[in-house]
């Protein structure tokens, strides 16, 4: 129950809950409660997943668009039609290379966060792996996270549609719940994680020993790549190789804690949500808490400390070690001209 954002609201002991169970169905509160991270079933001896339970019961909830309503579902539904609307959304698509079967694909938060970061990467990427495509689109994680299954299928089948009219088999994706996403769900493509990737084509030269001075980080393991043990790894690698100095939490890799976004729990369960951004932040005397999900990130800043995003560390130069706090407007401003830069991309030939 430690690590749990919301077992103490609920129950006194797992136990007792599970016991419950057996006559009764979990509440639409606690279902929507459940931050879907893994820890439960990871450290239960009895192989229990309280996670799944709480799953199921939130797809038997979608079924009333009235329950959805009360925890906020509107605004997913707002942020899905965006996210896959000509406005926020564009595929490119290269004709020369020996990479043409590759896309990169940066999701929603870090295309939110920086467009001119997410350009810098396929940049190098580019430089690397010729012919490499790029796609601006959303996986459907918020649909699914919500019980909507129905909606989810939707939005992936298009994402599957998109992908295909570029005839990308691979995908290397930046962030991890796009990464889960595809590879549970779409299994006949191939997912790179992009850190595995630069894990394997190098760093670019001017992010090798520029942060042996910097002070020491945190390292915060995103909860969705709970059990990906080769992307744990080489990100651990990458951070070496900047001579960048870091900490492990104590509870991290695959005993890692949800940082508080989880299951889109900032929307359902607001309080909760922020209850767990401030205990995973604290959990360490370092003032930067550095990830490889944009979403932790921001989650370890609002929890009081400086969330910093890896990306931010290799392509960066003039980064100040600290994001910049931006509104939802900004966000979406940011997509949109991600989205434009892409556009603007020319082929190879």
């Amino acid at each position: 129950m430690k690590g749990c954002p919301m077992l103490y609201g609920f129950t006194i002991s797992p136990k007792k809950l599970l016991s419950k169970f057996t006559t009764e169905l979990p509440t639409s509160d606690m279902a929507f409660a459940c931050a879907n991270c893994g820890l439960c079933a990871h450290m239960c001896p009895q192989d229990i997943d309280f996670g799944k339970v709480f799953t199921a019961s939130k797809t038997t909830f979608a079924d009333d668009k009235n329950v959805l309503k009360k925890y906020g579902y509107g605004a997913v539904i707002f942020h899905q039609k965006s996210s896959f609307s000509r406005l926020f959304s564009t595929t490119k698509k290269f004709t020369t290379g020996e990479y043409t079967h590759m896309a990169f694909m940066p999701g929603c938060a870090l295309s939110s966060y920086s467009p001119s970061l997410v350009h810098s990467v396929f940049s190098y990427l580019r430089s690397k792996c010729s012919g490499i495509g790029i796609i601006q689109q959303c996986c459907g994680t918020p649909t699914r996270m919500m019980g909507d299954m129905a909606q989810f299928k939707t939005y992936h089948s298009q994402l599957e549609r998109d992908l295909e009219k570029m005839g990308a088999t691979t995908v290397v994706t930046a962030c991890e719940n796009c990464f889960m996403s595809l590879k549970t769900y779409a299994p006949h493509i191939k997912i790179v994680s992009l850190y595995s990737l630069l894990a394997q084509i190098g760093l670019p030269e001017a992010a090798k020993a520029r942060h042996k001075n910097a002070p020491k980080m945190a390292l915060h393991d995103p909860c969705p790549t709970r059990y990906e043990k080769e992307i744990h790894q080489d990100v651990r690698t990458l951070l070496a190789q900047m001579g960048q100095p870091f900490e492990e939490f104590k509870q991290n890799r695959e005993k890692t804690l949800c940082c508080g976004s989880g299951g889109m729990l900032e929307l359902t369960h607001s309080g909760l949500a922020h209850e767990q951004m401030r205990s995973r932040a604290h959990q360490t005397e370092c003032e930067s808490i550095v990830s490889y999900c944009q979403s932790c990130a921001e989650s370890m800043s609002k929890g009081g400390k400086n969330g910093v995003h890896l990306l931010d560390l290799i392509f960066n130069p003039d980064f100040a070690m600290k994001q910049e706090a931006q509104g939802t407007l900004k966000k979406w401003y940011n997509r949109f001209r991600s989205r434009q830069k892409i556009s603007a991309l020319k082929d190879n030939a």
